[in-house]
């Protein structure tokens, strides 16, 4: 089993990030297994082949977020890792 994760934080709220995160692994076309709904601070999402986590922490200020990726293929964990990443880090909320 392989790993890649990272670490960043984001000038939205708590809420936004969680719903960044749902929205990054639906957009990879993957199952969302665990939503943050229930108070909980991760949204758990993958298929067969990979599985990513994203947690969020609020702070002062910001969010904190990783984003984990784990598979039996490296390339594909290291992938995912990246692109459900780029998704949150490039999404800008309009209000």
């Amino acid at each position: 089993m392989f790993a890649h994760w990272g670490t960043f934080t984001k000038n939205d709220t708590l809420g936004d990030c969680l719903g960044l995160a749902q929205a990054a692994v639906e957009s990879q076309g993957f199952q969302v297994w665990d939503l943050a709904g229930d108070g909980d601070y991760q949204v758990i999402g993958g298929n067969n082949d990979v599985i990513t986590t994203i947690v969020c922490v609020p702070q002062a200020g910001n969010t904190w977020l990783t984003v984990s990726a784990y598979s039996t293929d490296s390339t594909l964990a290291e992938r995912t890792r990246n692109d459900v990443r780029s998704y949150i880090v490039n999404s800008i909320r309009i209000d």
